[in-house]
């Protein structure tokens, strides 16, 4: 594979763009980049109906792929969130929010990924008290989005461009090895200031593995992507180890979310000899 195949296999690798509408095709462009790497979609879909059918026209074009949502609202348990999100054919839950409650975050991301539902736990900034965040850890959650309030103590970027947040605080401070996930890079705190291209980039650098892409995104957001982190790379700003150790990331968590797994109520329990 010549560089710069291997290059855009790699950038697509570590995108989640987002399906809208409830049609039963996906568009050409989202199944290009499947077909290059991209993991998965994020599904914004009205209703549950309509995110089944997106969920199966995205696994159609990638068996295994991951199929994120926000989850049920209002908020429900860790196991009832899952039930709710299996049946709309999701397998990454986008909205998992820190609750401030001692036991809340861990309970919650227990119950979900017992039922094979990844958790995305945040939006992470770095800034207040970590302690649900260090609960999600010592649960095993399998990802955690960064979010775009400005990082604490730092030159007011949002937190998802910040490596002193996501490298620092949450890799470092946290000890957080699973997946970083950015939030949707299409909002207007993002765009205004550096641009979707230039926030990718940007988000790389900072540590972050997985780039989400939200509804306003299309193809012309991908070539500039792509074309801004051929620039980077060249320019040495974004080191290419940088994109595959990322990648690897991001393989990992779709991994796990595509594993067949048991119903929680139908496992057996576990008997010990006396």
């Amino acid at each position: 594979m010549n560089a710069p195949h291997r290059l855009a296999v790699l950038v697509d690798s570590c995108l989640l763009p987002t399906v809208s509408g409830s049609g039963d095709r996906l568009p050409d462009w989202i199944l290009h980049g499947l077909e290059r790497g991209t993991p998965g979609a994020a599904v914004d879909a009205g209703c549950a109906a309509a995110a089944r059918r997106a969920a199966r026209a995205l696994r159609a074009a990638l068996p295994g792929a991951l199929a994120g949502h926000t989850g049920p609202r209002p908020a429900v348990d860790g196991t009832a969130a899952a039930a709710e999100l299996v049946a709309s054919g999701a397998n990454l839950h986008l909205g998992v929010r820190p609750d401030p409650a001692p036991g809340a975050t861990g309970a919650f991301v227990t119950g979900l990924q017992a039922h094979g539902v990844a958790a995305a736990l945040g939006p992470f900034t770095g800034a207040g008290g970590l302690r649900p965040f260090a609960e999600g850890l010592a649960a095993g959650v399998r990802a955690i989005a960064v979010g775009h309030a400005p990082a604490p103590g730092g030159d007011g970027r949002p937190a998802v461009l910040s490596p002193a947040a996501v490298t620092g605080t949450l890799r470092g401070e946290l000890g957080f090895s699973g997946a970083v996930m950015s939030d949707a890079l299409d909002a207007p705190a993002v765009v205004e200031g550096w641009g979707v291209p230039g926030a990718a980039v940007l988000a790389w650098i900072a540590g972050v593995d997985l780039v989400r892409l939200g509804p306003r995104s299309g193809s012309g957001v991908r070539e500039a992507i792509h074309a801004a982190a051929a620039r980077a790379v060249t320019d040495g700003d974004l080191p290419l180890a940088r994109l595959e150790e990322a990648a690897e990331r991001v393989a990992r968590l779709r991994r796990w979310a595509s594993e067949p797994r048991t119903p929680v109520a139908a496992r057996r329990p576990v008997t010990r000899d006396a």
